[in-house]
């Protein structure tokens, strides 16, 4: 084996067919971060034929004294059951940013730990990765730890995943939990539509989130990155920037319909009421009615949103990832005053599909806390996931290994003590 820089080519066509390719590993990530600061470098393992065999996008900034930060994010990839070859590739790596002037080194490898059931609990006798962990850790590398909750300053460790190999879309709703499903068939009742937006438009999802971030007291991302995103990962078909609408007027129409429906029921029960008594009949007559009054709310309703919001309303939108064998939504926000719309469900449902039609293996809802607690702070969200009957995915975590110990030290006291002033 032969451990070698890599052109950006080489790494492009290797990292697309790893088995634990994801869009952090891409030259488009490079290109986004380089916008920031970064410089970018792409190394690997080589057999004797020139066939690779691992590789690794490595993003590098200066953080103390002319020394840089470097982070494999989401990688490397490479086979970590195969420990000659984490070996081969760990000391070659090393002795390689030594001559960078690395300071120290950052992964998140996007490897699972152990399995989990729905509730969070371990899947006990199945397959695990802990080996891994040890592994990396006996190789000279801190674990961060088996951490839960939400750290923005980290991609999120716990995953939640629907698995869509081999399966039809008919297969696919069957499996989730009615209220998910009466939620999809509400959308596409009210005939909610799901486009994507384009650059200029990206202000639209924008608006949704700023909405979302201020309801759930997080801070999101600046304008300046989805900008960033979407010329990194668009012309490539990586990234869909989406929006759901819904037309008030086309709403109106089929209320309209489910009302003169209602009606029908209504006064046929009626009139066979004036001659014959049934409980059955009356019944049926009072639900009618029931209907009938919250339909004319909802035209109500739909009348004054129309008066204040116009025609067309924008209801929620999301940045979703296309990369490999999945899609990954980054990140969603719905309006709250129109969550009856179940916008969301629209867009998740639009993406599964889109993943079934191009044979990918799975749907990622991404993050979540690891706390499956009804008192954790995601819990809602966490629920609102977990009606897709998917899987909970536990990764491995973060790791961290120390180039150069001496200034690392130093740079560590430093960093500590401008910690405590600005507390």
């Amino acid at each position: 084996m032969i451990f070698t820089e890599l052109t950006q080519n080489e790494f492009d066509q290797f990292a697309l067919h790893h088995p634990l390719r994801n869009f952090w590993q891409t030259s488009n990530m490079a290109k986004m971060r380089e916008a920031k600061g970064f410089s970018t470098d792409y190394v690997g393992i080589k057999d004797d034929q020139g066939n690779i065999l691992a590789g690794s996008m490595l993003s590098s900034i200066p953080v103390f004294m002319g020394s840089t930060l470097v982070q494999a994010l989401r990688g490397p990839l490479l086979d970590y059951k195969d420990e000659k070859m984490v070996r081969f590739f760990h000391e070659h790596l090393i002795e390689y940013l030594k001559k960078k002037n690395c300071l120290y080194f950052h992964i998140d490898p996007y490897v699972p730990y152990v399995p989990h059931d729905l509730d969070g609990n371990v899947i006990e006798g199945s397959w695990d990765n802990k080996d891994v962990v040890e592994l990396l850790k006996k190789l000279g590398y801190r674990h961060e730890g088996f951490t839960r909750g939400i750290d923005l300053t980290r991609e999120p460790r716990w995953i939640y995943t629907v698995p869509l190999k081999d399966k039809t879309p008919e297969e696919l709703m069957k499996q989730f939990e009615r209220k998910t499903m009466r939620s999809i068939k509400k959308a596409l009742n009210y005939n909610v539509q799901v486009n994507e937006l384009d650059r200029d438009h990206i202000y639209v999802y924008e608006n949704v989130l700023k909405q979302t971030s201020e309801k759930r007291g997080f801070e999101g991302r600046d304008d300046e990155y989805h900008h960033r995103l979407y010329d990194a990962f668009h012309d490539d078909g990586y990234v869909k920037f989406l929006n759901a609408t819904v037309n008030l007027q086309d709403y109106k129409k089929d209320l309209l319909k489910d009302l003169k429906k209602q009606e029908d029921v209504y006064e046929s029960s009626r009139k066979r009421l004036e001659t014959q008594e049934s409980p059955k009949i009356q019944k049926k007559m009072e639900l009618a009615k029931e209907q009938i009054d919250q339909l004319h709310a909802k035209l109500n309703e739909a009348d004054q949103m129309i008066a204040n919001d116009g025609e067309v309303l924008d209801l929620a939108s999301g940045i979703f990832f296309t990369y490999g064998s999945e899609v990954l939504c980054l990140m969603s926000g719905v309006y709250e005053k129109y969550t009856r719309f179940a916008a969301p469900y629209a867009m998740h449902w639009k993406m599964m599909n889109y993943c079934i039609e191009h044979g990918m293996d799975r749907y990622n809802l991404y993050g979540t806390s690891g706390n499956f607690s009804p008192d954790a702070e995601d819990y809602g969200v966490y629920l609102f996931k977990k009606g897709f009957q998917g899987e909970v995915v536990e990764l491995i975590g973060d790791f961290e290994y120390i180039v150069d110990p001496k200034k690392y030290k130093l740079y560590n006291t430093l960093r500590n003590i401008k910690h405590k002033i600005r507390k």
